[in-house]
């Protein structure tokens, strides 16, 4: 019974064969032919190749082997193919330039053509058609780094390559490690062989190294866009005003000369970033167990509709208030002082031959006292309005001018366990 059984699997097996793809289907519009399913996505026509001086064979089509993976396919490259309980199942295309762009037949020839075909116009001398964009893009690569941690000795035995996703034109996923310490990459229009920070879009995890560490070869010179040089004088870096140490990024950090400590770290970097949280309940949150430092060359705008509440320890209006000669005014504090200060007005009298007589205007001679009042009535809060308040609830709104409406800060409250710096 045993023997049986795999005499049975033997009889069983999966023959692959060689093919030429002559024409994809991408979409549900292209099924225009008789007998393309109706789920067409990478759907391909092939022609079966039974010798390396193939004749014309019957057109066959043939659907992406595997469920959820199917590579960037076109015409002109090469297949295996297969047929299992009679329906046929490509596997492909064939790498045969090693390049990511560029895969067609190798021994191409007008043999490969239905003869008097309405396409030759449109097919190039390698099979691939016409209008094909044949941007030249280089296959990525692993340039050795001393974050590899391997000596000239112990580097051809014991490197590795890692697991990589390349599309066609310059875009690539990379799931691999250096030494032991894992990455993964995600690029776009990338020109070179090996992701860039100075380049197209990049998202990248790494575990450990720096950032010159690991794109060292083409971004040796790599700044943050408010650290690089402009004709202006450059007023600004980026951690301006953390503290008296570390004014600037840490550019090295995760460096490998710190030991074996993972050092994990994401960089995101493209000429446009745009982050969005578009639910109607959704929210966007960014926390950080240390700094949070925000940069920008020109300027920086913050618009929202509702509240914008900062709750800090300290607030500081410019690095140098940091020296602390300069405080801001509270708005109620100051309103009581010059109420204080007009009621001395109105209440004080002068002396004449020890008689008090209340002060006069001394142009017009008129009493000071409707002049007094009227500051003191400005200064006194009204029940004009209501504004909310963190001690009352309800606070009555002053019609004092220079008290604004939209904009508050905090009183004098105890900050003596607050954690600037």
């Amino acid at each position: 019974m045993p023997k049986r059984f795999f005499d049975d699997l033997a009889t069983k097996a999966i023959e692959f064969n060689l093919g030429f793809v002559s024409k994809i289907f991408i979409n549900a519009t292209d099924k225009s032919n008789q007998g393309i399913e109706d789920n067409s996505s990478q759907i391909i026509e092939l022609k079966p190749l039974k010798s390396t001086l193939p004749t014309i064979q019957r057109k066959i089509q043939a659907r992406p082997l595997f469920r959820g993976i199917s590579d960037s396919i076109t015409r002109g490259d090469l297949v295996l193919f297969t047929l299992i309980s009679k329906k046929f199942y490509y596997i492909g295309p064939l790498n045969t330039f090693n390049q990511p762009n560029y895969s067609p037949s190798n021994f191409y020839s007008k043999n490969l053509e239905n003869r008097n075909s309405r396409l030759s116009s449109n097919i190039g001398e390698d099979g691939y058609g016409s209008q094909y964009p044949k941007k030249r893009v280089v296959k990525l690569s692993k340039p050795r780094y001393r974050i590899d941690l391997l000596t000239n000795d112990e580097y051809p035995t014991s490197n590795h390559s890692d697991l990589l996703f390349e599309g066609r034109h310059g875009n690539g996923i990379r799931i691999g490690s250096r030494s032991k310490f894992p990455i993964l990459n995600i690029s776009n229009n990338n020109v070179y062989t090996q992701e860039s920070l100075i380049a197209g879009s990049l998202i990248s995890l790494i575990s450990k190294g720096s950032l010159e560490e690991h794109f060292g070869q083409q971004n040796s010179d790599f700044k943050l866009s408010i650290d690089m040089p402009t004709e202006k004088v450059n007023l600004f870096s980026l951690n301006t005003g953390n503290n008296s140490t570390e004014n600037v990024f840490n550019y090295s950090y995760g460096s490998v000369e710190d030991g074996d400590i993972t050092n994990d770290q994401i960089i995101i970097t493209s000429d446009k970033i745009t982050f969005d949280a578009r639910s109607s309940n959704g929210d966007f949150t960014v926390s950080s167990n240390r700094n949070i430092n925000f940069g920008a060359k020109q300027n920086f705008t913050l618009n929202n509709q509702g509240q914008s509440v900062i709750n800090s320890g300290n607030i500081y209006l410019g690095e140098k208030a940091r020296d602390k000669k300069e405080p801001m005014v509270l708005g109620d504090e100051l309103r009581a002082l010059l109420l204080k200060f007009a009621e001395i007005l109105q209440d004080s009298r002068a002396l004449v031959q020890g008689v008090p007589i209340p002060l006069y205007n001394k142009e017009s001679g008129t009493p000071m006292f409707n002049r007094i009042q009227a500051l003191i009535t400005e200064l006194t809060p009204q029940p004009d309005g209501e504004r909310p308040n963190s001690d009352t609830g309800v606070y009555k709104e002053s019609i004092t001018k220079f008290l604004s409406k939209k904009h508050f800060i905090e009183t004098n409250t105890d900050r003596s366990n607050n954690n600037e710096g």
